[in-house]
C-alpha cells in the first residue's frame, strides 16, 4: 500500500557526504565540466521521474518535465546560493514545472489510466496491479496534498525541506501529509471494495 512508496525512495549516502558530493558536482559544472553535467543527470533523473510522474499522473509528461528540469538547471547555475543544496533545488524547479503544466491545461487530476483493448487484464502480474492500483488512489488526492506526500516519501524529504520547497509551514506539510494518509487509504479500501463488487 502507501508505506510500499517509501521502498522507492532514494537511496544513497547521508545527507551531509550527499550535499558535500553535490556542491563538488556544482562547482565542476561551473567550471565547465560537461561530464559533470552527465553525471548529474544520472545521479538525479531517476528520482526526479519517480517524484514526477506520481505528481502528475503520466509517464510521457514526466519524462518531458524531466528534460525541462535539467535544461533550466543547466541555464540557471548561477542562480543557485548554496550549491549543497542541488537535490532541494532541482526537486523545486521540478515541482513548478509540473504545477505550471497543471495550470495550463486545467489538469487537476490525473488522466485516467488506458490500456490497449488488446491486453488481457489476466496477463498484468501482481504487482502490475498493485502499481496501478496504488496510482489510482494517489491519483484522487488533491494536489496540495499529493505533492507534500510525494516529496517526503518517494523523495526522502524531511518535513522542513518540504516546507522550504513549498514554501509553507512545517506545519502545514505535516498536516497535508496526514491527511494525505488518511484519504489514500480511504480512496485505496474505496478500489479494494470496488474490485470485490
Amino acid at each position: 500500500m502507501l508505506w510500499e512508496l517509501a521502498v522507492l525512495s532514494e537511496a544513497g549516502p547521508l545527507n551531509a557526504e550527499r550535499n558535500n558530493a553535490d556542491a563538488l558536482l556544482v562547482a565542476r559544472i561551473r567550471s565547465g565540466d560537461e561530464a559533470a553535467f552527465e553525471a548529474l543527470v544520472l545521479r538525479y533523473q531517476a528520482p526526479l521521474f519517480s517524484y514526477l510522474r506520481g505528481f502528475v499522473g503520466d509517464v510521457e509528461q514526466a519524462r518531458d518535465l524531466v528534460q525541462e528540469t535539467f535544461l533550466r538547471a543547466y541555464k540557471s547555475f548561477g542562480s543557485l546560493d548554496d550549491p549543497a543544496l542541488l537535490r532541494s533545488w532541482l526537486y523545486r524547479i521540478a515541482h513548478n514545472q509540473a504545477c505550471s503544466l497543471l495550470r495550463r491545461r486545467r489538469l487537476i487530476s490525473w488522466l485516467p489510466l488506458t490500456f490497449d483493448h488488446h491486453s488481457n487484464d489476466a496477463a498484468l502480474d501482481r504487482s502490475a496491479i498493485e502499481t496501478i492500483r496504488v496510482a489510482e488512489a494517489l491519483e484522487q488526492l488533491p494536489v496540495e496534498q499529493r505533492a507534500p506526500l510525494l516529496l517526503h516519501l518517494v523523495a526522502g524529504f524531511a518535513y522542513a525541506e518540504v516546507a522550504a520547497m513549498l514554501q509553507i509551514s512545517e506545519g502545514a506539510v505535516r498536516m497535508r501529509i496526514s491527511r494525505a494518509r488518511a484519504a489514500f487509504r480511504v480512496a485505496y479500501g474505496a478500489e479494494e471494495n470496488d474490485d470485490a463488487s
